[in-house]
């Protein structure tokens, strides 16, 4: 990537007061805070309410001891390290197991547990990923996923959609990613990153990005110029967010 992503990993470095910052601080032993500055620049901390900051801020609710740490059931779907196959035209491949913010909610934050609960999941073999593929014609529809897709290197993500490219019979290729909302630098100043784009998104072999827009505020000038840009490119941008109380519950 020509241009890294700016962490901030510590609780200390946001305007939280003292008692508040060693209460999440107990959150954090266990779930990891970071976030780009970019998004952090976008929370008003002044509102307690405000809903950008229940995105990625921790909340002591966390360790509330309910619910499970993988609660769609992925690994009885998991075909291979990093490869879930659920549906029949559809398979899943966690291609990164990083993200630009970690999200409160996450329905995969056990990919990011500390300690000895945490395990990785991500896609090594690439072609071991391909001779999946060939064996199973059904297959019509990869995504790459993770952790987030758009994290990985552009030369790692050539690597992968060519692979996939391969496999005649898949029609369509859906990163999935939060990189808009978090990081559209990524975007913005990456242009190896949109031709490669533009060179496999082809009519009938289409490459879709499903964005993860949870809030309008979200939706910044940097945000709308890098969707411009993927337009341009011939990828075809969809969004997908859940409802998050006190997000976009109103």
């Amino acid at each position: 990537m020509p241009h890294k992503v700016q962490f901030v990993r510590e609780l200390s470095e946001l305007p939280l007061a003292e008692e508040e910052r060693l209460e999440l601080e107990k959150v954090t032993e266990r779930y990891p805070f970071f976030c780009t500055s970019y998004y952090l620049r976008l929370i008003n901390f002044n509102d307690p309410a405000d809903p950008l900051r229940r995105v990625v801020i921790p909340d002591p609710a966390e360790l509330e001891s309910w619910g499970r740490v993988d609660p769609s059931n992925e690994a009885n779907y998991t075909v291979m390290e990093g490869v879930q196959h659920k549906y029949e035209s559809t398979l899943l491949v966690l291609a990164s197991d990083r993200c630009a913010g970690l999200c409160r909610y996450c329905f995969r934050k056990r990919l990011f547990l500390k300690g000895s609960e945490g395990r990785p999941e991500r896609l090594r073999d690439v072609q071991a990923l391909v001779r999946y593929l060939e064996r199973n014609p059904r297959i019509t529809n990869v995504i790459l996923s993770g952790g987030d897709a758009l994290m990985l290197p552009t030369s790692r993500l050539r690597e992968l959609i060519q692979a996939v490219r391969r496999v005649s019979h898949v029609r369509f290729i859906r990163l999935g990613s939060r990189i808009l909302s978090y990081w559209p630098e990524r975007i913005l100043n990456d242009p190896e990153l949109l031709e490669l784009l533009k060179n496999y998104s082809r009519p009938g072999k289409r490459i879709y990005l499903v964005s993860h827009f949870d809030h309008p505020r979200e939706l910044t000038p940097e945000a709308r110029k890098a969707c411009d840009l993927l337009l341009r490119a011939g990828v075809q941008i969809l969004n997908q967010c859940p409802l998050v109380a006190g997000v976009n519950d109103d």
